[in-house]
C-alpha cells in the first residue's frame, strides 16, 4: 500500500513539474518574426525588437508599465489587465480601464511620449516596463534598468502578417503566466482568419482597391509586402500596389495615385475622417476619384473615443480575423450577410 502511494505521490510531483514548465512553454511563431522565446539553463530568453532580455523560470510579474496602446489590449485579453499600475499619454488608449485606474489612482499616469518620469515610475515598484524604441525615454529607461527594472521592447506593428501581431499574445501569455489562455485565443482567430480566407478567395471577382491619404505633398502607399496588403489579398480584393517590394510604404505624389487609382473600386483606410466633407477639406482633388464619387471610402475609425483613441491599434491587433472580415464585408458582401463591421466605418 505504501509502495502505491508513494508511487502515486511522484506522478502528482512529476504532473506537477510538467504544469510548471509549460509556463515557459508556448507553441512556437507561425507568423511573428519580431520577437523569439527561448528556454533554456533554468532560464527565459526572449528577443524583441532587436533587444534581448532574460528571466528566471520563476519570475513572476504581477505590476506592469505600458507606453503601448497595444499592450493593455493584450494583457486584458489573458486577464492580466490589473497588473498595469503605470501608462504613458492614457489619453491615447482606448480602453476606457485606463481612464478609470487614472481615476482611482490604480493606475498612474508616468510620462507622454517627451518623456518618462523617473521617480515616479521608482515608487511605483513594476517588474517591467513594455515599451517601444522611443528616443525620448532612452536616457531615462536605461537608468531605470540600472535600478533593476526589465524592460521589453514590444513592436507588434513592424510585423508583416496581420496574424504576426495577433501572436505577440503569446509572449504576453508567456510574460505572465498565461499561456494556455494565450494559444486558446491565438489558435482561435488563426483558425477564423483562414476559414474566412478561404471563403474570400473562393470568389471571381477581386475589387480594385487603394489606401491611405495625402500628408502634406506626399501620399504614403502601404507597400506591396506590407501586412495591409496581405489583408486586402486574402480578403479577395486587387490592391493596386500589391507589386511593390516594400514591406512599410511608398512614397508618392497625388499625380502617381490619380492616374493608378482614379478608377479603383474601393479606397479603404481613408484616415480618421468622419465624413467625406471632412476628407474633401483637406484636399478637395479627392473629389475625382471613382471611389469618392460611388461613396466607397471606409475609415478605420468606427471605434473611436472622445479623445480619438482608436481600438483598431489595441484589439484590432489581436483580432486579425475581425479586421480581415471587415474588408470581405466591405469587397463581398454576400458573404457575411449578417456581419457588422468592427473597425471600419463608411464615410458618407
Amino acid at each position: 500500500m505504501k509502495k502505491i502511494l508513494c508511487f502515486l505521490f511522484l506522478i502528482l510531483i512529476l504532473l506537477s513539474c510538467k504544469q510548471k514548465n509549460n509556463f515557459f512553454a508556448p507553441s512556437k511563431n507561425e507568423y511573428a518574426t519580431n520577437f523569439f522565446i527561448i528556454e533554456n539553463n533554468r532560464q527565459l530568453h526572449i528577443t524583441s525588437a532587436g533587444d534581448s532580455i532574460s528571466f528566471p523560470r520563476n519570475t513572476k510579474i504581477s505590476r506592469c508599465i505600458i507606453t503601448t496602446c497595444s499592450a493593455s489590449a493584450y494583457l486584458d485579453a489573458i486577464g492580466k489587465f490589473n497588473c498595469i499600475v503605470g501608462v504613458s499619454s492614457p489619453e491615447y488608449f482606448f480602453n476606457s480601464k485606463i481612464e478609470k485606474g487614472i481615476s482611482n489612482h490604480t493606475i498612474e499616469n508616468i510620462g507622454n511620449d517627451g518623456t518618462l518620469n523617473f521617480e515616479k515610475i521608482i515608487s511605483l515598484k513594476p517588474d517591467l516596463i513594455i515599451t517601444t524604441h522611443n528616443p525620448n525615454y532612452e536616457r531615462i529607461l536605461n537608468q531605470l534598468a540600472k535600478h533593476g527594472i526589465k524592460i521589453i521592447y514590444i513592436e507588434e506593428y513592424m510585423e508583416l502578417h496581420p496574424l504576426g501581431k495577433t501572436e505577440y499574445i503569446k509572449l504576453f501569455g508567456t510574460l505572465f503566466g498565461e499561456i494556455e489562455k494565450a494559444d486558446s485565443i491565438y489558435l482561435s482567430v488563426k483558425k477564423n482568419y483562414i476559414k474566412l480566407k478561404k471563403k474570400a478567395l473562393s470568389t471571381k471577382e477581386q475589387p480594385t482597391i487603394f489606401t491611405n491619404i495625402m500628408y502634406g505633398d506626399a501620399w504614403y502607399m502601404a507597400g506591396g509586402k506590407s501586412f495591409v496588403s496581405t489583408l486586402f489579398k486574402d480578403a479577395g480584393g486587387d490592391y493596386l500596389w500589391k507589386n511593390n517590394s516594400n514591406t512599410g510604404t511608398v512614397i508618392l505624389n497625388f499625380e502617381e495615385v490619380f492616374s493608378k487609382a482614379k478608377h479603383a473600386d474601393y479606397w479603404i483606410g481613408a484616415s480618421n475622417f468622419n465624413s467625406k466633407n471632412e476628407l474633401i477639406n483637406s484636399s478637395y482633388q479627392y473629389t475625382e476619384f471613382d471611389a469618392y464619387k460611388k461613396d466607397q471610402i471606409y475609415a478605420m475609425n468606427k471605434r473611436e473615443n472622445k479623445t480619438k483613441a482608436n481600438d483598431y491599434f489595441e484589439s484590432g491587433n489581436i483580432f486579425a480575423d475581425r479586421t480581415l472580415s471587415d474588408i470581405i464585408k466591405i469587397l463581398h458582401p454576400e458573404l457575411l450577410p449578417d456581419y457588422e463591421l468592427s473597425y471600419l466605418r463608411k464615410l458618407k
